[in-house]
């Protein structure tokens, strides 16, 4: 063999050599950095808590709002004084009111808002009532002024973005929000699949929260894993960031199909003044979604928060030692409450700082 093809010899070689490196430090690199970024998220798993009521009195305790020192709770399951209040400074029951019924001042299924100002809405798409309930730490304060409400179908939450203005979500329509101000009534908003379906009531049903601090309003999906902060503004909707996985899916017959290995979504939405808390089921600690015994097996429940910032940021998962069923947040703050069960029914107050 001649020099010339000795040489050929040598420099493929090295060349051979030096992409073979090449790609050794930069899948070395890729894993390190898949390493620290998962190192990078903190699981805090003795986290202090206090108790603010052990005294939860119900089969089945519905959503919680929090608003200056008084938290809202609704018994789902219940047909008289529904909505407790209680102070959580000093985890008594300030007062309990509202029934389910066909009075005219009943309802027969309320939806809950806070109001950006003072109070608890409680809102009958069915009936067209509205009632603002207002409450200071004094059980003889309650006020509950009643009006007429316009009726509305297919509608599975409502905001309340002012005094005003209200903001329905609408999962069987085009886009998700319909935005009422002064009257007006505007859709906004897109879902997180693209696609030409009709079964987008049953897939897209989510969580919402608003901050009336900063504006933003959060949509999250249950069944898998979506998220999207919008900002109101001026009486428009703009979309901000959105955090999204592949998902399996496939549409027949334009319904939506989605794939048994996907994961699943959230199961509550809390709001505080810097973080985005969602609850679900942290896998590495709690392991796979076990079977439900029954349709009330609470053993299947999520432990964990999942702590965001608005920048859609994971920034620490909180892995709780029992079961949380219901979730809200202080926007003056960064504290969170949940109902939690230990093993009865309790609401505890979590400070994210």
């Amino acid at each position: 063999m001649n020099k010339k093809v000795w040489k050929a010899v040598f420099v493929a070689a090295v060349i051979m050599m030096k992409t073979c490196v090449l790609g050794i430090m930069t899948l070395f690199l890729f894993l390190v950095s898949c390493q620290d970024e998962k190192k990078g998220i903190e699981r805090i798993g003795d986290v202090s808590f206090s108790v603010v009521s052990d005294s939860i009195y119900s089969r089945m305790p519905g959503k919680i709002f929090y608003q200056n020192d008084i938290l809202f709770w609704h018994d789902a399951v219940s047909s008289e004084n529904i909505i407790h209040a209680l102070d959580v400074t000093t985890g008594d029951e300030i007062v309990s009111f509202g029934n389910i019924g066909m009075g005219p001042k009943e309802f027969v299924r309320p939806m809950l808002s806070l109001s950006p100002k003072n109070g608890l809405y409680l809102n009958d798409l069915e009936k067209g009532l509205q009632a603002l309930a207002q409450i200071d730490n004094d059980p003889d304060s309650l006020r509950v002024h009643y009006q007429s409400f316009g009726k509305e179908e297919l509608v599975t939450s409502l905001l309340h973005i002012s005094d005003d203005d209200v903001l329905y979500f609408k999962p069987d329509k085009s886009e998700p929000f319909e935005l009422c101000v002064d009257g007006i009534k505007y859709q906004a908003g897109r879902w997180p699949i693209q696609e030409d379906i009709i079964n987008g009531f049953d897939v897209f049903q989510g969580a919402l929260g608003y901050n009336s601090q900063n504006s933003c309003l959060v949509y999250s999906t249950y069944s898998f894993p979506y998220t999207a902060v919008y900002r109101l503004q001026n009486g428009k909707i703009s979309l901000l960031k959105e955090m999204k996985t592949d998902i399996d899916y496939s549409v027949v017959q334009n319904e939506l199909k989605l794939g048994k290995g996907n994961s699943k979504g959230l199961t509550e939405l809390a709001l505080t003044k810097e973080y985005i808390v969602m609850l679900q089921r942290d896998i590495e600690v709690e392991g796979e979604l076990p079977k439900p015994k029954s349709p009330r097996d609470i053993s299947t429940l999520p432990r964990s928060l999942f702590v965001y910032d608005y920048d859609l940021n994971l920034k620490k998962i909180i892995n709780m030692p029992f079961p949380l069923l219901r979730l809200c947040g202080d926007a003056n703050s960064d504290c969170v409450y949940a109902v939690a069960i230990n093993p009865e029914y309790m609401i505890i107050k979590i400070d994210l700082k």
